[in-house]
């Protein structure tokens, strides 16, 4: 029993001795046949459905959401429960299919990911009451029962903020994500707020927008440089800061001699750039540990609202100019 638990990686089964069996299947190349063993009693053994719906930018899904909603995948099914996958791009022909979809096929739990258009958050929390919300806080002030679990991206922002400022860093070109979403809301909150807290005034024209892709930040950066506004650091998001790398470094801007770069998310790709990218971690592991254990636990019928504290990593291109020789 203890062998079958742990091939179907039941979380019953202590970790070491899980890993000792698959360890040991995997050098014998097992794998169960159907024609082997006893059927599983569904009566004892239901498996608890579960629909992750995930949103995007048009036909974007960035990178970070596809890492969360592995995790939380790979977790669940270690519990037993069942996994179906939607993703919409946020055009309208496009979610009324999803929706469709959802309805045809009953779950226990619906869990929504990502980003999608305040409309249609509005339709899937009224239509799926007890949903549960990842890296999306809602909608405030909307009658609708929900439970959300979330990165604390003001503390995120003002935390990289402060680290950029302490550095001697005056000049800092914020390159947000799309206007009126919930992560630039934060990003430009602590922005405002950090710069204030410091006596330095707002430049509104080092406030930037792009849609949370590594090509458009390029070409924002592009269009920001042109303008010949002086800066010293830019702060984005991970994946956005790579066509931020791009452009500068295509200028011949030293990074981070003439100017600082700092992400947020933690992406590993963000170590493997040159110089290594300084970024503020939004554990997504620990996100998706935290929504597991609310979905499986006899409380989950209670709306629970959770902020997931972030932390500061610090690597190359933040370093103070003069610390590179």
């Amino acid at each position: 029993m203890t062998v079958s638990r742990a091939l179907r990686q039941s979380s019953n089964v202590h970790p070491d001795t899980q890993a000792k069996i698959l360890a040991k299947a995997e050098e014998l190349g097992y794998f169960k046949s159907s024609r082997l063993g006893r059927p599983v009693c569904q009566a004892l053994d239901v498996p608890h459905r579960i629909q992750l719906v995930l949103g995007g930018m048009g036909s974007a899904v960035s990178i970070f959401h596809s890492r969360l909603v592995n995790s939380i995948q790979r977790r669940l099914i270690r519990h037993n429960c069942e996994c179906v996958l939607f993703s919409n791009d946020g055009s309208y022909s496009s979610f009324l299919i999803l929706l469709a979809a959802l309805k045809r096929q009953k779950a226990d739990t619906v869990i929504i990911i990502g980003d999608f258009p305040e409309v249609q958050l509005k339709t899937l929390l009224m239509d799926f009451p007890g949903a549960i919300l990842l890296d999306n806080p809602g909608i405030t002030e909307f009658d609708a029962t929900f439970s959300s679990f979330n990165f604390d991206n003001r503390m995120g922002a003002e935390t990289m903020l402060r680290h950029l400022l302490d550095s001697g860093r005056r000049d800092i070109v914020l390159l947000n994500g799309s206007a009126g979403h919930f992560f630039s809301d934060a990003m430009e909150h602590s922005y405002r707020k950090t710069l204030a807290r410091y006596g330095i005034p707002v430049d509104e024209r080092m406030i930037l927008h792009a849609d949370f892709t590594a090509p458009d930040a390029a070409a924002v950066m592009e269009e920001f440089l042109r303008k010949n506004i002086p800066f010293d650091a830019v702060f984005s998001n991970d994946e956005m800061a790579l066509g931020v790398y791009r452009t500068l470094l295509s200028h011949g801007i030293d990074i981070p001699g003439k100017a600082a770069v700092a992400g947020c998310d933690n992406l590993p790709l963000g170590q493997m750039l040159y110089p290594a990218l300084s970024t503020v971690d939004l554990d997504y592991e620990k996100l998706a540990r935290a929504a597991v254990k609310f979905i499986l636990s006899k409380e989950s019928f209670a709306p629970c609202r959770m902020l997931i504290p972030p932390e500061l990593i610090i690597r190359e291109s933040t370093d103070k100019a003069d610390s590179r020789g």
